[in-house]
């Protein structure tokens, strides 16, 4: 063989050791960034209303419980409905908490979200200065403030006015606000005799002015209507349905936290209150002791909470058909484990 290729075959062999040995080095880096059986990184984004319901998560908020190897939550505090609204219209995010009748109206939409589970069952109280008001009759011919003309919460007044006997188009005269804070400020400064708020407001009067009482628990009275056995489904949580359905070990080591979450700040009152000093949830801390109470915070999962569901949202389809998007939601809009 000629010197010329023997040069040409050893050049040959060494590229082919070289590309041999670089399949190898690619093949063990390829190994050593992800070997088998390693968990993927799962990012879970979770929408939490601003205001009472979110008192029902704040420990989940502080301790961040794990989820899962390779699980990471991050929670995202939104100051109103319509925001969340819009976030979970684009589906960005896997859980969030909001008012029952907004995830029928998403439900209905096409938005795939389910109902996970409820979590608060009513905030509304009826407040007056004027001590010689302590029943449903006593409205009569009387002017009431109230916020969020058209909302659910309006709707749900209005259902309880006529069914104790007052027309509320016609027997009392609904003056609006443009918030809850707003119409707190003005029954405190005498501006109004009577009003429907939720809660922390109610208890943001009561500590400013002291002999403001409340005349009403709407909670109370819806279930006088309704049964005891089917409470007021006012908040819930949703659950993106594709998610839950890639990834169910997480929903339910969620859930199950949740549960954990809300019975713990019904026992601890004082400690939950220390918690709300470190995350501005819309609830003052000095307030938090008296409020968590009137917050009727229990989880009850979608399976339970359904029958009380369905209650409220044939309430409102009949009274307003646009709060939940014109239909009762079928069975799909539930979560099942």
């Amino acid at each position: 063989m000629k010197k010329k290729e023997i040069v040409c075959l050893m050049l040959l062999l060494m590229l082919v050791c070289l590309g041999g040995c670089k399949n190898a080095s690619q093949q063990e880096t390829k190994s050593l960034s992800k070997s088998p059986g390693q968990v993927e990184d799962v990012n879970v984004d979770i929408g939490v209303l601003r205001g009472p319901t979110a008192i029902s998560i704040v420990k989940m908020i502080d301790k961040k419980p794990s989820l899962g190897e390779g699980v990471k939550v991050n929670y995202a505090v939104e100051q109103s409905p319509e925001v969340l609204s819009s976030k979970l219209l684009s589906e960005e995010m896997e859980m969030a908490t909001i008012p029952t009748n907004m995830a029928a109206s998403l439900y209905n939409k096409g938005v795939p979200y389910q109902l996970a589970a409820v979590n608060t069952w009513g905030v509304m109280y009826l407040l007056s200065n004027d001590l010689t008001i302590n029943n449903w009759t006593n409205l009569k011919g009387k002017q009431i403030g109230a916020v969020s003309k058209g909302a659910s919460s309006d709707v749900v007044f209005k259902y309880l006015l006529s069914q104790n006997g007052i027309n509320p188009e016609k027997d009392v005269t609904l003056n609006y606000n443009p918030s809850p804070v707003e119409l707190a400020q003005m029954l405190i400064a005498g501006k109004t005799d009577i009003a429907v708020l939720p809660e922390p407001w109610v208890s943001m009067v009561q500590s400013k002015k002291p002999q403001v009482k409340m005349i009403l628990d709407l909670q109370k009275e819806w279930t006088k209507i309704q049964g005891s056995d089917t409470p007021f489904a006012q908040t819930c949580l949703v659950v993106n349905r594709k998610f839950a359905s890639e990834h169910p070990e997480i929903v339910n080591a969620f859930l199950e936290e949740y549960a954990q979450s809300i019975a713990w700040v019904n026992q601890n009152t004082e400690s939950t209150a220390d918690l709300l000093k470190k995350h501005d949830l819309g609830i003052a801390p000095e307030l938090a002791q008296a409020a968590i109470p009137r917050c009727n915070l229990r989880y009850m999962s979608s399976k339970d909470a359904r029958p009380a569901v369905e209650k409220y949202l044939k309430v409102l389809m009949d009274f307003s058909p646009e709060t939940i998007g014109g239909k009762v939601p079928d069975d799909k809009f539930y979560y099942q484990k």
